[in-house]
This record gives C-alpha cells, structure tokens and sequence, in this order.
C-alpha cells in the first residue's frame, strides 16, 4: 500500500504525505479539512450528551467490544494518556499500554520499526508519544508495510496510528480538542471565525500552539498573536504556512498589551525538558510579561477564554484557578479532550454514525 522507502517517506514534506496517509491515521494537524473539524466536534458532542445516560453509556461500550489498543508512550504523560484510555473504556476496547521503554525490547536495542511491528500482531490500533518527531511517520509506514490488515465495513486497512504527540513538531488530536474548546467557548459570538486569538509562552517548541496554528487555515478571517521572549517565539516554518494562507500574525512583547483585543488566550509554559541539563538544575522561570495574573480577567472581553494544554507551572497565577470565572476554561479543555477522542476513535473504527444516530435516544 506503500510503495516508497522509510527514508524516501521520512524527507517528504507534510503535504507530500497526506496522500499515502489518508484517514488511516492521525499524524500531522495539517491532515484535516474545515468539514471535518466539525465533524468531529459534533461528534464529541454526541457521544457526551449520550454518555450522560445511563443506556447510552450502555450503547457506546458495545460499539468496539472486538477491538484491542495499545497506548504506547515514550514520553510522559498524563491527560494525553489518561484522555485516550478513557475513551477507549468508554467504547469497550480492551486496553494495553507501554509507558516505560526500559521494560521493553527498545532498551536492548529493539528498531522502532520492529517494536510497532510487534505491536500490531496484537492490537487493532496504536496510539504513540515519542520524542522522535519522525516516530509518528515510522510507525505509520511500518503499519502500511505489515501484511496484517483490519477489515472495515468491508475495506481492507492497516492497523491505524494515533499519534499523542511526536517531538516539537506535532500534536493533532490536542489540536483537535483545541478546536472544539474554543469552539463551544466562543458558540455565542459565532465560533471561531473572524477571531483573534494570543498564543503565550514558549511557541518555539510547543507542539500544541504549533498544530493549534496550522489548523487556523480552516477558519475565516482569523488573527493570531504570539506573546513569548524572542528566544521562544514562534519559529519561520509556521508563519510561512501562515503567510502562505494568508493568515495575519503579529508578535507582541508583553501579554497585556493585547489581553483586551482578542477572544482567546492561550498559555503554554517554557518547555525545558528540551533542554540539556534541564532536571538537574530545575524548570526555567518564566518572564514576567508572559505570566497571566488574575487582575488580567478584568481587561478580558465578556466572552474570551482562558486555555491552557497543561501541566502548567508558573505561567498562571495560582489564584485564577479557584476564581468563578466561566471564561477560564483549562480544566474543561482537560476534559474536552476526552470525548474529542472518543469521536476520534469512533471515525476511525466506522462507527461515528451510530453514536450520531443514538444522539435523539439518548440526549
């Protein structure tokens, strides 16, 4: 099904692969279309009003009952991880896991190819964390190479890959959730088009603020702001795509100054775990015009909300998490991203169509 080498693969750009990688996988946030973005929030939708009863819940847990995963990270993890794997519970997929390489074949020099290989005699799916930015590809072409194939509603397919992150780079499905979060936050003011949105902190290595940027293509009339020190802004492949789609973006040297102009805000911290020497000498602190403080909810518009893909560290004042504020929205994004990934899932196994059609049974 694949007809070129790993390393011819590997050195094709992002929109040289999306042909070989189709709806198989889940790579690069670059893979998906405004039809589908609302496809899939309007699945997470579904699947949530759904699993609020109790016969829905019922319902869904039948749906991939047949179907085994492997949560396979090589990097730490929580929400990524624990967001998957209840979303795997909740449509009844038997679950395994790998979080500790050392306890795996890679620690006496297993091939990555190799492991995912072994990996997919097992299971039906794989979902991947990797410092490796090229991991997500490797294991797509390996899936694609393998001779083991599922059938679908009757069409022959390899063994699909998730990826929950891969190096710098990329991080689809919490874009994913991104959308959908911004999406519900900002339904009252007509979505997300025609906003301006503030990406904080260290942009440079923040695969979340990367992807969330190369979605934006898929929305109209949207302006971004990137408020980080020059030594963590955002990096030229991303404001080329963006100049290429024509979407405006301006750097802004200290977080306040636009706090009253956008509708969305979204913090990252500094991502030292990049850096050498980083767990010994402790996380790098983050600049003082870059650390959201609750005073700042005042300046907010009515409508903006406050995101964050966690952990967070300093980058928040700790008060803001306690404050009655609907606008500060990290917490539901954590949660978001749970039935974002069960719609994630559901399209990917062909049964999204069942839990839409349940929706009137069960909301």
């Amino acid at each position: 099904m694949i007809d070129i080498s790993l390393d011819d693969f590997i050195a094709l750009p992002v929109a040289d692969k999306l042909p070989f990688i189709k709806d198989y996988a889940i790579l690069y946030a670059q893979q998906f279309q405004r039809s589908q973005l609302d496809e899939y929030c309007k699945l997470a939708d579904a699947a949530r009003k759904i699993h609020k009863n109790p016969d829905g819940a019922t319902m869904m847990e039948g749906l991939l009952t047949h179907r085994a995963a492997l949560n396979f990270f090589a990097q730490p993890s929580s929400r990524t991880f624990l967001s998957f794997n209840t979303a795997q519970t909740f449509l009844g997929m038997k679950r395994m896991s790998v979080r500790d390489v050392k306890i795996s074949s890679i620690s006496k020099g297993e091939s990555l190819m190799d492991s995912v290989r072994t990996f997919i005699s097992y299971v039906d799916m794989v979902v991947m964390r990797h410092a490796d930015e090229h991991a997500g590809a490797i294991a797509f072409w390996t899936s694609m190479k393998a001779h083991r194939r599922l059938n679908i509603n009757g069409i022959e397919r390899p063994i699909p890959i998730i990826s929950g992150g891969s190096g710098t780079k990329q991080h689809p499905t919490q874009a994913l959730l991104d959308i959908y979060t911004l999406e519900k936050s900002l339904e009252t003011v007509g979505g997300i088009d025609k906003k301006k949105i503030m990406l904080v902190g260290d942009l440079k290595r923040g695969r979340t603020v990367r992807s969330l940027s190369y979605l934006m293509k898929n929305y109209k009339d949207v302006e971004l702001y990137f408020a980080a020190p020059e030594e963590y802004q955002m990096e030229e492949d991303i404001l080329e795509f963006l100049d290429n789609h024509k979407i405006p973006h301006q750097k802004v040297g200290h977080m306040a100054d636009a706090i009253d102009e956008v509708d969305a805000i979204y913090m990252t911290r500094i991502q030292d775990e990049w850096d050498e020497g980083a767990k010994k000498d402790g996380h790098v602190k983050v600049n003082e015009n870059f650390i959201f403080k609750e005073e700042y909810l005042k300046k907010m518009k009515a409508h903006c909300c406050l995101m964050h893909p966690l952990p967070k560290r300093d980058e928040i004042e700790e008060s803001v998490d306690y404050v009655n504020d609907p606008r500060v929205v990290y917490w539901r994004q954590e949660r978001n991203g749970m039935w974002m990934r069960v719609a994630i899932i559901a399209k990917i196994f062909n049964v999204d169509k069942m839990i839409l059609a349940a929706t009137d049974s069960w909301s």
